[in-house]
């Protein structure tokens, strides 16, 4: 007798008692998306290598070892299963001449992404992901708008003791400064962190700063803020994001560790948490 196919690992099956958990914040995100005037866009779930090579980073984890990539057949370019959304999004902003016919543009999605890594709690191989771009502006408000919208579809779908952290990562401009100032903090400790840290000072630095090894965060307890290195715009627009922060009502707290590796990042990050949630490795 043949054994049981299952799920491949790192997915799993929405079941019927669960689908109505699905339902709920589904339904709370087009509620929120519907008042705060975002308009849905749908792209391919399969979209030519290059472009996350391009907009995500070809130093990233993700291009480097995470996605699930198949080469072209015939004239066809190599193509991937989308490891997030963002690449595509602009991919169709620009395609479809948004840019040109109709720059300022808020769209909000949802829909099934894919990143080959270790299978753990909240993380999977197959995950599902909402999210909101807003294009065509760099004003601090629209920073504060997603996370305002965030955190009321947080609250809408029932989830309440999140807490929000942020930081700004800089630009272009400011951030070599910065990535000079980290370089000579770690360089004297190098040798103490882990292997993937190792890898990332030499590729994305500023990668090291998100590591959730503990031997190296107690390294970087230290580290100098990246707010006392930013240029005068960024400086000016961080203080204005945490400025209609407060005026808003919306508690947060500053984290200087607070980073993401995509290219395409600049400015304000930000991160909500819960301690009900966090990566756990699952069994075999």
């Amino acid at each position: 007798m043949s054994s049981i196919i299952k799920a491949p690992r790192g997915t799993f099956d929405i079941l019927p008692e669960d689908a109505a958990l699905w339902r709920k914040l589904e339904d709370a995100a087009r509620e929120a998306f519907s008042r705060y005037g975002y308009a849905e866009i749908r792209t391919p779930i399969i979209e030519e290598t290059r472009l996350f090579v391009r907009g995500i980073g070809d130093t990233t984890d993700i291009v480097e070892k995470e996605m699930y990539t198949f080469e072209g057949k015939g004239r066809e370019d190599s193509i991937s299963l989308r490891p997030e959304a963002t690449a595509g999004v602009v991919r169709a902003y620009i395609e479809h001449n948004y840019h040109k016919t109709a720059p300022f543009q808020k769209l909000c999605y949802m829909g099934p992404m894919f990143r080959y890594e270790r299978p753990q709690a909240g993380r999977q191989r197959q995950f599902n992901q909402i999210g909101v771009e807003v294009l065509g502006t760099y004003a601090a408000e629209a920073d504060v708008e997603t996370i305002a919208l965030a955190l009321e579809i947080l609250s809408l779908a029932g989830l309440s003791g999140t807490r929000l952290k942020v930081n700004s990562i800089g630009c272009p401009k400011c951030r070599p400064a910065y990535r000079e100032v980290i370089t000579g903090y770690i360089s004297g400790r190098v040798e103490n962190l882990c292997g993937d840290c190792k890898r990332r000072y030499e590729k994305n630095i500023l990668r090291v700063l998100d590591c959730k090894v503990d031997t190296c965060r107690a390294l970087l307890a230290d580290i100098p803020e990246r707010e006392g290195y930013l240029c005068d715009d960024c400086a000016a627009h961080f203080e204005m994001v945490k400025a209609l922060l407060a005026a808003t009502g919306i508690e947060f707290a500053k984290d200087k560790h607070l980073v993401r590796g995509f290219d395409y990042y600049t400015r304000t990050v930000y991160e909500i948490a819960h301690s009900a949630l966090g990566a756990r490795e699952l069994p075999a």
